[in-house]
């Protein structure tokens, strides 16, 4: 190192030093109080002495994405209209992921808490994690069991997927193996997607071993199905639709981006874009892939509406405007995306739930890729009525085949809206089955359908 290198080297030091000592001694202010609805328990709407408790493990009501709160607040509803006798209790999903400024929860990690527990990192340490809860007294392993111990059936919520190693299916897979197998409470998985590769396979060995001993394992599209064959033949699994299939057009609202968008259109046609989880080209300049699509789509539907579904989303801001499109980046919650949907002539997404969202409304949606299947499977799921899914990474050679597209879509008008309606009431019942599963084993506690001793 020269002698101006060390001596820049060395003021460096002294300058973060001086930084970190006046915030060590800086106070530092309370966060803020997050409200946490998903860590109450949910009555029973009918109340009895022996109605059972259902442990929902990963509630994702705290997050942020529109799909991941609408898919437990489905199964909500689905467990309450098929045992309206039994209380829920929820795992809340930022019990299971580590909370950091960038946490995918509604107001961010500020004033949340999450119990310190041990966790497993591999498969191999399943027991000796367990013998650890079971026999140690941590105050952070404590608060998982006693949910757990609460329940007559535990249900892992399978939303957020299996795939790689991502952190809530490494936690959660644990605990719905710990609660079958070392405390004997029937547990099943419900609503998920299973997306297991071999690429960092951390995850096969546990989704064999917890799959292995539950009661049920019901997964929310075929090509989920499929995969369990593949790295899991040894496990049953069937389909049941996810449970935002719960949602009906009765739940479409308005709302104040509703409201804007109908004095920005001025009643002319207009289609939604929300990118989805993958990169989109969406480079300034006028001369993006992004803004290339949203000009082109513009020459089939006047009015282009852009609405990110994440903070991280707002990159494409720039593209959008460049092309003329409105951007509103508040929409409320997924009750006004329906609405904004209703209205649409289209959708274009990157997005498993939103597809489904769009379709209860009867709006069809020209999807995009997404980091796992999951949007394929989505399709899968509406009969095949939406076609082709594209690659949102590599949109420049396909914009014309996408006009096209939603040419067919405008040109199909309420013929295709009545198909995408009926299909979706059809897997509104099928989802029912979620409900039903939970029921048939609170029916078979010992003792008849009193309380598990």
């Amino acid at each position: 190192m020269s002698g101006r290198d060390g001596r820049v080297s060395f003021a460096r030091r002294c300058v973060n030093k001086a930084r970190y000592e006046i915030r060590r001694r800086r106070p530092v202010p309370p966060a803020p109080p997050v409200e946490e609805p998903s860590v109450a328990p949910i009555p029973p709407d009918v109340v009895t002495p022996d109605g059972g408790v259902v442990t929902i493990i990963n509630d994702t009501r705290d997050q942020i994405s529109f799909g991941s709160v609408s898919l437990s607040e489905g199964l909500i509803g689905i467990l309450r209209r098929t045992n309206p006798t039994a209380t829920i209790l929820p795992i809340p999903s930022h019990w299971l992921i580590r909370l950091e400024p960038a946490s995918p929860f509604i107001g961010g990690a500020a004033g949340r808490r999450q119990p310190r527990a041990t966790w497993p990192e591999v498969c191999d340490q399943f027991d000796a994690i367990a013998d650890e809860w079971l026999a140690d007294g941590e105050p952070g392993n404590n608060e998982f069991l006693d949910r757990l111990r609460a329940a007559d059936v535990v249900v892992l919520n399978g939303e957020g997927s299996i795939y790689r190693r991502n952190q809530s299916a490494v936690r959660e897979l644990f605990m719905a193996w710990l609660s079958k197998e070392r405390l004997g409470i029937p547990t099943v998985y419900l609503n998920g997607g299973l997306h297991l590769t071999r690429v960092l396979p951390i995850l096969p060995a546990m989704t064999r071993r917890t799959f292995g001993v539950l009661d049920a394992v019901a997964l929310r599209e075929p090509r989920s199905l499929a995969n369990l064959a593949e790295f899991a033949p040894d496990v049953a699994g069937r389909v049941v639709p996810d449970a935002a299939f719960w949602f009906t057009p009765d739940d479409v609202r308005g709302g104040p981006t509703v409201d804007a968008v109908r004095a920005a259109t001025a009643g002319d046609d207009y289609f939604v874009f929300d990118p989805g989880s993958m990169p989109v080209d969406a480079r300034p300049g006028g001369g993006s892939a992004l803004f290339e699509l949203l000009r082109s789509l513009r020459e089939v539907v006047p009015h282009a509406v852009v609405v990110p579904m994440a903070p991280g989303d707002r990159y494409i801001e720039a593209a959008a405007r460049e092309a003329g499109a409105h951007y509103f980046p508040d929409v409320e919650d997924f009750r006004e995306f329906m609405g904004l949907t209703a209205g649409a002539r289209f959708l274009v997404s990157g997005r498993h739930h939103n597809t489904i969202l769009a379709a209860i409304t009867g709006c069809p949606t020209i999807t995009l890729g997404a980091v796992t299947d999951k949007v394929h499977g989505a399709c899968e799921m509406l009969d095949g009525l939406l076609g082709e899914t594209y690659d949102g990474t590599d949109l420049r050679p396909r914009i014309a085949d996408v006009a096209a597209h939603a040419r067919r879509y405008v040109a199909a008008g309420d013929g295709l809206r009545a198909q995408l309606l009926a299909v979706t009431a059809q897997r509104h019942e099928q989802a029912m089955e979620h409900g039903r599963i939970v029921a048939d084993l609170l029916a078979r506690r010992p003792g008849g359908p009193g309380p598990r001793s």
